[in-house]
């Protein structure tokens, strides 16, 4: 069975629409340091991203969005993907294999990525 970060990882990377404004803006700014740094998010990663001459035009100074990627990129993910589920149950839609009950890469995908089911129509 999957782990709670990859079902984090499912819902945030499949359901961005239903992020707010402050966790989109979050995303950007996470986004900008990692690719800054190297694949780092944490609060040193960010602040060295500010010199880069690219990706510090991603980076915000909103006290808000420093607020929520305190914490780094993976822990930002699981609680905009929690909240995301608690707000927007009846939207996420949780695509398991009817074999094994595997999660599915994808909300539309037909073949489980564990077993090798095939629920093509």
């Amino acid at each position: 069975m999957e782990s709670a970060k990859e079902i984090a990882q499912y819902v945030f990377g499949h359901y961005p629409q239903l992020m707010n404004d402050v966790e989109r803006r979050a995303h950007r700014h996470q986004s900008g340091a990692m690719k800054a740094t190297l694949g780092r998010s944490d609060v040193q990663a960010q602040l060295e991203a500010r010199t880069h001459h690219e990706f510090s035009t991603w980076l915000s100074n909103d006290p808000e969005v420093l607020s929520v990627t305190a914490s780094g990129y993976d822990a930002f993910v699981e609680r905009v993907a929690a909240r995301i589920v608690n707000e927007h149950a009846d939207q996420v839609f949780f695509n398991r294999c009817s074999e094994c009950g595997g999660l599915a890469r994808t909300p539309t995908a037909r073949q489980c990525r564990f077993c090798g089911h095939d629920w093509h129509v």
